[in-house]
């Protein structure tokens, strides 16, 4: 059990992380220049752009989503549904599309890292081994921050789904991901002490599982194999079928496999969603990128596992088995392989905390200074996201002039027109206005290679023959980057909007 003294450290520890993952945010939009817009993230601004455009579809009112960064019309799907749904949250509450992102972002956060504490405490009876256990998984990264020093790039430099820390720096449905894994498999074998059936936990199950095949659907596979596993080696050992875990997985498949299996059908039906399928891969780097994307995590809960496995309790069983099934997974021939690797910071924290405690009180290492020395990658990215932002980083701002050109085409052009853009402008159009694009998205665009090659000859050399015929033509700084001083527009395009350095023409359809 958790006491009221441990529960107040760990939200203590929670307010104070996610903290640390706001302020850089707030800092920066408080320095924004004048004639600057700040368009809300410090990391990954592409993937950030498709979360926005996702909300925007649903503050529009949507609750089926259509790719808004390819011009190909296709048939909306039942898909990405939790960003559709901030996008309702942001049209009920009248806040701008960011604020919400990032504000279930600190919340998403803090119920993560106290769902990590109730976690450790299941695996880890004393108090000084739970913190411990908390801290390294919360914070825990490699040597990242070294391999950067000499122009590497390790796992915990862009796979922010491995770590709870880097997580909860980008984006919300990554640390709810990982707090509703860990709660399906924890309701499904704990308590270790009896096996009892408690139906109350099931229903949490169930809920979390819906939840999570909303959120992040391809971490069903790694909980159903995780849980299956565990039962099959608890079947073995104790020569009885462990009836609790087996009522929690036939009821993980049961409220997991009609949504699934729809999302599956809407991917491989529906051309659009197959072609944006096809593209979006995103395979595992090679085993020491993982090595020393751990780094002192993965050496202490190598010493951790060795013990578990020798002492073989039924906690031990299911933190090896967590992460050995997911060591497989993300080597597995699937095209989303590196995102399996979502969820096993948790069980190699608890191990890395029962390594940290095998030696003997007086030749154990500070507890403190491995963590502060595991967090040095991820406070390093903050910092350098903060320090890349404070200097103007152009992906990360956008003229007010554009700005102001985007306010006006979220109000006066539909948002099923198709908008000629830059490949840059081409991203922030679905998320700023809604409209769609010929480019913007490296996955989300079909054929997005030709599509972009076609954006930069529109503009750059005139080759303004477009299948299917655009609506709108947007022509602002960037645009100009690329035309340089030949641009002339068509005889058959009509100004709409002409402010500051932004020109957008209405194409007049023959």
């Amino acid at each position: 059990m958790v006491n009221r003294d441990e529960w107040r450290w760990a939200a203590v520890w929670a307010a104070v992380l996610a903290a640390l993952t706001v302020l850089p945010y707030l800092v920066v939009y408080l320095a924004m220049p004048a004639d600057l817009f700040y368009m809300g993230f410090l990391s990954n601004p592409e993937d950030g752009h498709s979360y926005l455009a996702k909300m925007r579809q649903g503050w529009r009112g949507e609750w089926y989503y259509h790719l808004a960064f390819t011009p190909e019309l296709h048939e909306r799907e039942f898909l990405f549904t939790y960003y559709l749904g901030l996008g309702h949250v942001a049209r009920w509450t009248r806040l701008p599309l960011p604020l919400v992102f990032h504000i279930v972002r600190a919340i998403n956060s803090v119920f993560l890292l106290l769902v990590l504490y109730w976690a450790v405490a299941q695996f880890c009876e004393e108090v000084a081994q739970r913190r411990f256990a908390f801290l390294i998984t919360a914070v825990g990264s490699g040597l990242g921050w070294l391999a950067m020093l000499f122009g590497g790039l390790t796992a915990d430099l862009w796979i922010p789904e491995g770590f709870v820390l880097y997580s909860v720096f980008v984006n919300p449905h990554f640390p709810l991901g990982i707090a509703l894994m860990t709660l399906i498999l924890l309701w499904s074998v704990t308590p270790w002490n009896t096996p009892r059936i408690e139906w109350l936990r099931l229903v949490g199950v169930a809920l979390c599982t819906v939840a999570l095949v909303v959120i992040q659907p391809f971490c069903l596979l790694t909980v159903g194999l995780v849980l299956l596993i565990y039962a099959l080696v608890r079947w073995v050992w104790k020569r009885r079928p462990p009836w609790r875990e087996i009522v929690s997985g036939v009821v993980f498949g049961i409220a997991g496999a009609p949504l699934a299996i729809s999302g599956y059908l809407s991917t491989t039906r529906n051309p659009a969603f197959a072609g944006w399928s096809a593209l979006n891969q995103t395979p595992s780097p090679p085993p020491w990128d993982y090595v020393i994307g751990y780094g002192v995590v993965l050496f202490l809960a190598l010493f951790g596992l060795w013990h578990a496995i020798r002492r073989r309790r039924d906690g031990d069983l299911f933190l090896v088995v967590w992460v050995l099934t997911t060591t497989i997974l993300i080597y597995l021939p699937y095209s989303l392989q590196r995102r399996l690797v979502m969820g096993v910071i948790v069980p190699m924290g608890v191990l890395a905390a029962i390594g940290w405690q095998m030696p003997p009180i007086r030749q154990r290492p500070k507890g403190a200074m491995i963590c502060a020395f595991s967090a040095l990658t991820p406070v390093s990215l903050i910092v350098i996201s903060l320090l890349m932002a404070l200097m103007g980083h152009e992906s990360l701002f956008m003229s007010e002039d554009e700005r102001d050109a985007l306010r006006w085409m979220a109000d006066e052009v539909p948002p099923d027109a198709l908008v000629v853009a830059s490949p840059e402008m081409g991203l922030y159009i679905p998320a700023w206005s809604g409209q769609r694009v010929y480019y913007g998205h490296r996955f989300e665009t079909a054929d997005a290679d030709r599509r972009r090659a076609q954006m930069e000859a529109f503009y750059g050399e005139g080759e303004r023959d477009l299948s299917p015929s655009p609506d709108y033509v947007f022509y602002g700084p960037r645009e100009q980057e690329l035309s340089g001083s030949n641009w002339q527009p068509d005889p058959n395009w009509q100004v709409v909007y002409d402010q500051g350095a932004v020109t957008i023409y209405a194409v007049l359809q023959e």
